[in-house]
C-alpha cells in the first residue's frame, strides 16, 4: 500500500532548528540595539542641548524624562499580554514604526509639554515595546541556552551605547539635536523593518525546535506550563527579581544621566566623561556575556546576588573616589553591574515562572522596574550624596530578598486549602 503523499513528492523541508535559533538570536540583538534612541544612554547626549534650545533648566528636563518614563512604561502589561496572545512577529513591525515616529515627535518639541510627550512616546515604544518583544522572543526559543542568548541580545544595548551617543553628538554639533533625532528615527526604520520581517519568530511549534534543536535538561524548578501572574506574585523570588530590575533601572538611569556632572565635579572634562560612557557599555557587554554563562550554569538568582554586590561597589567607588584611575574604576563597576543584573532579571523570570504567562508577568515587572528609572534621578535633585546612600540601602534590601529566594519554597506559590466536607 502506497503511503499518502508519496506520489506528490517529498514534503517541503522545515528550516533547521539551528538556523532558526541563530536568526532569532541575531534578530533579538539587533532589536535591542534599535531601542537605543529611547534608552537612557541614547537620551543622555540630548539633555543639555535640549535644555539650552528650549530655555529649560537641566533639572526640568530630567524631571520631564522621569515623568515620561513612568507614563510610557504603563503600556508594558498590555504589550506583554499581546505578546502572549499574538506572538512577537505580529507586533514587531507596528512597534518599530511607532518608535521611529516617536523620534520624529521628539525632533518637533517646542516647549516643556511637547518634550514630556516625546519622552512618553520614546520610552513606551523602545522599552515597553521593542525591548519587551525582543527579550520575550528569546525566552520563547531558548531554555538551555537562555542565559547566553539573553546576554548576546543585551550586547545590542552595549553596541548602541558605543555607537549612538557619539553619532548623536556629531550630528548635534553639526546640524542640531532636532536633526539628530530624525537621523536616529530613520535609522530605526531602515534597520528594523527588514530585520523584523526576516528574523522575528513566534513561539516554536514544539520543544524540539528550541535551543538550536538541542533541548536542555530538566528545569531547575517544577512549574508545569508556567505560573500565572497571581501565582508568581505570591513567591519570594518574584519580589527578588522585581527588586533586581527596580535597582538596575533606578541606579543605571540616575548615574548615567548624572554622569557628565559627577565626572566634572571630580575634575574630569566633558570629552573624557563622554568617552567613559563607552567604557561603561563595553564592560556591560563583557559582564552580560559572563553573566549569561553563569546563569546557564548556576541559575539567575545567584548571578543576581553577584550583580548586587558589584552595584554596591560602584556606588561606594562614586562616593569615595569617582576620579580613581581617571574614572575607569567607577565606569567599569557601573557597566559590570548593569550587564549582570539585566541578564539575571531577564533570564530569571522564565527560569522561575515558565512561559505560559510570561508576557503578562514580564509586562508587570517592567512597570515596577522601569518606575525605578522614573524615580531614580529624583534623589539627585535633593542631594547626590543622599541619593548614593539611598541606593546602597536599597541594594542591601535586594540582597536580603535574594538570599531568601535561595530557599526552595521561595519559588512555590502558597497552596490554597480546599474545603473539607463535614
Amino acid at each position: 500500500m502506497v503511503r499518502a503523499g508519496t506520489l506528490a513528492g517529498p514534503s517541503p523541508r522545515a528550516p533547521a532548528p539551528g538556523l532558526t535559533g541563530a536568526l532569532v538570536a541575531l534578530g533579538a540583538l539587533i532589536g535591542i540595539f534599535a531601542t537605543t534612541p529611547g534608552q537612557t544612554v541614547g537620551v543622555s547626549a540630548f539633555i543639555d542641548p535640549i535644555a539650552a534650545d528650549l530655555g529649560l533648566s537641566r533639572d526640568t528636563v530630567l524631571a520631564l524624562y522621569s515623568a515620561g518614563t513612568f507614563l510610557g512604561i504603563l503600556t508594558a502589561p498590555l504589550i506583554g499580554r499581546l505578546v502572549d496572545r499574538n506572538g512577537p512577529r505580529r507586533l514587531v513591525i507596528p512597534i518599530v514604526a511607532s518608535l521611529a515616529g516617536a523620534c520624529a515627535v521628539a525632533s518637533c518639541s517646542w516647549n516643556a509639554w511637547s518634550l514630556g510627550l516625546s519622552f512618553v512616546l520614546l520610552r513606551a515604544t523602545a522599552i515597553a515595546g521593542l525591548s519587551l518583544v525582543s527579550t520575550q522572543m528569546v525566552n520563547l526559543w531558548f531554555d538551555r541556552f537562555r542565559g547566553r542568548v539573553t546576554a548576546l541580545s543585551l550586547m545590542g544595548l552595549a553596541m548602541g551605547g558605543l555607537i549612538v551617543p557619539p553619532l548623536a553628538e556629531a550630528v548635534i554639533q553639526d546640524e542640531g539635536w532636532r536633526t539628530a533625532y530624525l537621523v536616529l528615527g530613520g535609522g530605526v526604520l531602515a534597520i528594523m523593518m527588514p530585520v523584523g520581517l526576516l528574523f522575528y519568530r513566534d513561539r516554536p511549534a514544539d520543544r524540539s525546535q528550541r535551543d538550536f534543536g538541542r533541548p536542555g535538561s530538566v528545569p531547575r524548578v517544577d512549574i508545569g506550563e508556567g505560573l500565572t501572574l497571581a501565582q508568581a506574585a505570591r513567591t519570594t523570588v518574584f519580589w527578588y527579581l522585581t527588586a533586581v530590575t527596580l535597582l538596575v533601572n533606578a541606579v543605571n538611569t540616575a548615574l548615567l544621566l548624572d554622569h557628565v556632572r559627577a565626572m566634572g565635579s571630580a575634575g574630569i572634562a566633558r570629552p573624557e566623561a563622554i568617552a567613559l560612557l563607552g567604557v561603561v557599555t563595553l564592560t556591560q557587554a563583557l559582564a552580560a556575556l559572563t553573566g549569561g554563562m553563569l546563569v546557564d550554569r548556576f541559575g539567575a538568582k545567584l548571578v543576581g546576588l553577584l550583580g548586587l554586590t558589584v552595584l554596591a561597589s560602584s556606588v561606594i567607588c562614586l562616593i569615595a573616589s569617582p576620579a580613581l584611575a581617571g574614572g575607569l574604576a567607577y565606569a567599569v563597576t557601573l557597566g559590570a553591574m548593569i550587564g549582570m543584573l539585566q541578564v539575571a532579571y531577564s533570564a530569571g523570570l522564565a527560569e522561575s515562572f515558565g512561559l505560559a504567562h510570561l508576557g503578562s508577568i514580564r509586562g508587570t515587572t517592567f512597570v515596577i522596574g522601569v518606575s525605578g528609572a522614573a524615580v531614580g534621578p529624583l534623589p539627585l535633585l535633593w542631594s547626590p550624596t543622599g541619593a548614593y546612600e539611598i541606593f546602597l540601602a536599597l541594594t542591601v534590601c535586594g540582597g536580603v530578598l535574594g538570599i531568601m529566594s535561595l530557599w526552595p519554597r521561595a519559588t512555590k506559590p502558597p497552596m490554597r486549602r480546599g474545603r473539607t466536607s463535614g
